[in-house]
């Protein structure tokens, strides 16, 4: 068992959270998340409070859930780059994958969280799954995650 399957099911099932920051004004449908054979069991959507300041993006969040032993199938990275690619096109933005716990805007992407996110895509862009720990941990991934702030204070500036 991996650290990272270990991280995203230490509460029960297996929920992987979905965050979107762009500029529609419309949620993804659930069944927007079917990709593959590999569609979540479950979809939740929270649509999360939105930012003071004019260019702000509009975040949401989508929890995924999935079977526990579906984490172990080779494919499931590959789920989960389509999930984001969807979900960033849907939102003309951004969309990240990260572990649970409370955020502010000012701090997403930023280094000191940067080992939380294991997975991005901003839309137009290839989508990136990390689906190791030490990779996550890396300077190498710290610049992965700067260059996708970069883009969300470009595209959505406060």
């Amino acid at each position: 068992m991996s650290s990272l399957k270990e991280a995203i099911t230490w509460s029960g099932p297996a929920v992987v959270l979905l965050f979107t920051a762009g500029r529609a004004g419309s949620r993804l449908p659930d069944d927007g998340f079917g990709v593959f054979d590999t569609p979540p069991d479950e979809v939740e959507f929270f649509e999360m409070s939105a930012e003071p300041g004019q260019g702000r993006a509009v975040v949401r969040e989508y929890d995924l859930t999935f079977e526990e032993d579906r984490l172990d199938e080779p494919d499931f990275p590959g789920c989960l780059r389509e999930c984001l690619r969807k979900a960033s096109a849907h939102a003309e933005g951004i969309a990240w994958l990260m572990f649970e716990g409370a955020f502010h805007f000012d701090h997403l992407f930023t280094d000191d969280i940067a080992d939380q996110v294991y997975g991005y895509c901003v839309a137009g862009g290839e989508p990136v799954v990390v689906w190791d720990r030490e990779t996550m941990k890396s300077d190498r991934w710290k610049r992965e995650i700067r260059g996708v702030r970069s883009v969300l204070d470009r595209d959505f500036p406060g």
